[in-house]
């Protein structure tokens, strides 16, 4: 009988006009998001090479004397992900540029790889297609699938057959999930062919298992706004109330509450402003400068000259390492009190389905605030690699002092770090390291979780509902 159930619910809803308008709406929508995808991230990879390049013919450069590596300020971007238009996690508003030498990671800046001519649809990706236009279909297919029936008398002519009521439910969700699959997979595979062809990237084995990992969890979520709308058809008497009913949820949960998270996020937890950060760093500044007064460095620490003999190389390495570690310790602190602003609208508005999607597709595809905090960090992981290779070629130096701090002048004055020549392919190169699909989906499985929460509890309120529904 759920055959026949699913059968009869595919072919109205195929032959309707509602279905013909959602796959040509969707295919479109797939289509042009994808065509202007390409465009821009190959003028994305495009750019991102030239700087890269840029900044490894520098770095190069300083290899012909050792202590000038540590003192080179390099440049890393954000390298464009051709995941990005699954879940571009507002890729174009993120920070895609970080600055770093061996003694300090400046904050992340924001970097000009995004197409300002379009700086909206740009932003267009298959999860934003999901999350909004396809949760507004599943309400329009699902809107009448119960009380439209008992309008039409024929709901009553199916359980005077004696047909469960659980039998019903389940056809008409199974009919309504594959009617939805249709445009989906349609609009997808549009949207991969045009990648695809146009040869902007390699789709190889590990993006396929994150687009078909995305692909099936999109169908999770969908399954949320098909119970919800089978719940409000069971619990109206007249379609025309039900869609006004799904109409005020949709914009409730996929507008309303999405757009107060930025309004939480400031009132919770504020990050200081740039003036707060400025006298951070000078309030830190001179805590080390009154330990310089006190002694805490030894003799002469605060003294700087080029004169070795008339100062205490040691001390003041000491002292100007204190400063860069205080400095450091603000900048992080501040760079951790942005990201938890960040996250902390999120977190409050995780009632909504869309924004948990739409965290979860991030997270597979690896894109997002998570993807720029990854960086950060591999950044400082690397800023050590760079440390310990500069300490080690030091040491085979007898003409050096051995003093790896932050102060170039008399760095380089008092012979502190060895001037001699390195090989440049010894020396350790900074390299994005996506996270494995594992790893991803460990950071996704809470947001799953709560997806198939979300499924749980409207299956339930639906089945209750039905079961308790007057088909008079």
């Amino acid at each position: 009988m759920v055959y026949q159930i699913v059968r009869k619910e595919i072919l109205e809803n195929l032959m309707s006009l509602r279905f013909t308008l959602s796959l040509l709406l969707t295919v479109s929508l797939f289509a042009a998001s994808t065509f202007i995808f390409v465009d821009n991230h190959r003028q994305q990879l495009d750019d991102y090479w030239n700087k890269t390049n840029e900044n490894l013919s520098a770095f190069r450069e300083r290899s012909a004397q050792l202590y000038k590596l540590a003192f080179y300020e390099q440049h890393v971007y954000r390298k464009p992900k051709l995941l990005a238009l699954c879940a571009g996690g507002f890729e174009q508003s993120l920070p895609g540029h970080f600055t770093f030498d061996a003694f300090a990671v400046d904050l992340p800046q924001l970097a000009g790889q995004s197409n300002f001519t379009l700086p909206r649809f740009a932003d267009v990706d298959w999860a934003f297609i999901v999350s909004l236009i396809f949760s507004f279909i599943a309400f329009v297919f699902a809107y009448d699938s119960i009380c439209g029936e008992r309008e039409r008398g024929t709901l009553r002519l199916i359980l005077a057959g004696a047909t469960p009521r659980a039998t019903i439910l389940l056809g008409k969700y199974i009919g309504l999930i594959l009617t939805l699959g249709i445009p989906l997979l349609l609009g997808l595979l549009v949207s991969l062919i045009i990648v695809v062809t146009a040869r902007v990237g390699v789709v190889g084995p590990a993006i396929w298992t994150r687009i078909l990992s995305i692909v099936a969890l999109s169908f999770l979520y969908l399954s949320i706004f098909v119970f919800l709308g089978l719940f409000v058809s069971t619990r109206t008497a007249r379609s025309s109330i039900s869609m006004a009913t799904l109409l005020l949820v949709w914009v409730v949960l996929i507008i309303l509450i999405p757009s107060l998270g930025r309004l939480i996020s400031d009132r919770l937890q504020r990050s200081p402003t740039a003036e707060e950060f400025e006298r951070a760093k000078s309030e830190a500044i001179r805590r080390v400068d009154n330990a310089v007064s006190a002694g805490k460095f030894g003799k002469n620490a605060g003294r700087r000259t080029s004169n070795r003999e008339e100062c205490n190389p040691p001390a003041r390495a000491r002292y100007a390492n204190a400063g860069a570690d205080a400095v450091n310790q603000v900048i992080e602190r501040h760079h951790s009190r942005m990201v938890a602003q960040a996250q902390t609208g999120r977190y409050f508005t995780c009632i909504s389905p869309a924004v948990v999607y739409q965290r979860m597709s991030e997270a597979i595809a690896g894109t997002g605030i998570s993807r720029c905090v990854n960086i950060y960090q591999q950044i400082k992981q690397y800023q050590v690699q760079l440390k310990e290779y500069i300490r080690d070629r030091d040491r085979e130096d007898p003409d050096s002092l051995h003093l790896l701090f932050d102060e170039e002048h008399s760095v380089a004055e008092w012979n502190a770090i060895s001037k001699r020549p390195v090989s440049f392919d010894t020396v350790p190169k900074f390299q994005e390291r996506d996270l494995a699909l594992g790893k991803s989906l460990q950071l996704a499985i809470w947001d799953i979780g709560l997806l198939a929460l979300f499924n749980l509890v409207f299956f339930a309120a639906s089945f209750v509902s039905f079961l308790r529904y007057d088909v008079r």
